[in-house]
């Protein structure tokens, strides 16, 4: 019953009011029902305020029913009892809905001061060597300086080596009778010891009479590092046709042979018998 008093005590409605209210002592007194209508152009709703002014709540009476405000909150007082709060206790909180639709992004806040400098990190790796700069322009010639006076006369140096004797004859007067295959000209006899360590290039030359071997034969120069084995020395000399002169040409010396060697002369015999070949004048020369 009280709630409903209280509804319609607080009920808003539109049309005229019929209350009747009198300025008293020590309030505003109304009679009869109570209707609020709003001002033309409210757009508020309407409503009873009560103002709390801090000051004690009027003393509960026999038939009348009391709404005012006491120590901020909204009490009643009816039919002379005492007043109570008009708000019940607070109901279990409900489950959480779900979450809304995030609303738009809030303009930059201020910025804040600067933070206090970190430990340096990791050194990254290093970046693509950059183009190369343009040349700057010459700068101006210096001036020359006075020449100097000569120096005094250095020690004179060691006596140098020459890169071997330039020219090496082995001679054998008017032939040599050479068998199938390769064979040593003259045998172990006619050999030679040559110091070639500082040569750089050599080449065979010789001078054949009438007498000479068939096609594909040839001489050469061969040296040992051990006395054993053998390895060519210079290009092969064609000994084919007779009265003539033949020249290996000039060659670079062969890897291994800058040493102080045993050198020797071989024939090449490429027919099926021996013959005789007139060798006259065989040449080894270096530079």
């Amino acid at each position: 019953m009280k709630n409903y008093l209280l509804i319609g005590m607080l009920s808003l409605a539109s049309g005229i009011s019929w209350a009747q209210c009198t300025m008293g002592t020590p309030g505003t007194n109304c009679t009869g029902p109570l209707s609020v209508q709003p001002q033309s152009g409210n757009n508020e709703q309407s409503a009873i305020t009560l103002v709390d002014l801090g000051q004690p709540v009027p003393a509960p009476a026999a038939g009348q029913y009391t709404l005012t405000i006491a120590s901020g909150m909204l009490a009643e007082s009816d039919n002379g009892n005492s007043y109570h709060s008009l708000m019940g206790p607070m109901g279990p909180a409900g489950p959480q809905g779900p979450a809304g639709i995030a609303g738009p992004q809030g303009p930059s806040g201020a910025t804040g001061p600067q933070g206090t400098q970190g430990l340096p990190g990791v050194a990254g790796p290093a970046g693509p060597p950059g183009a190369q700069g343009s040349q700057g322009p010459a700068g101006p010639t210096g001036a020359t300086g006075p020449a100097g006076g000569q120096g005094p006369q250095g020690p004179q140096g060691a006596p140098g080596t020459t890169a071997a004797p330039s020219d090496y004859n082995f001679y054998y007067g008017t032939g040599y009778k050479a068998g199938v295959g390769t064979i040593e000209v003259g045998g172990s006899f006619d050999r030679d010891q040559i110091d070639m360590t500082n040569a750089t290039s050599v080449r065979f030359v010789i001078t054949i009479g009438a007498a000479v071997l068939p096609i594909g034969s040839y001489a050469r120069a061969e040296y040992t590092p051990d006395g054993t084995n053998w390895f060519a020395l210079s290009g092969e000399v064609p000994v084919t046709t007779a009265n003539r002169i033949y020249s290996s040409g000039w060659q670079g010396m062969p890897t291994g042979a800058n040493r102080d060697y045993v050198v020797r002369i071989v024939v090449h015999n490429a027919g099926t018998s021996a013959a005789q070949v007139a060798l006259r004048q065989l040449h080894l020369q270096f530079k």
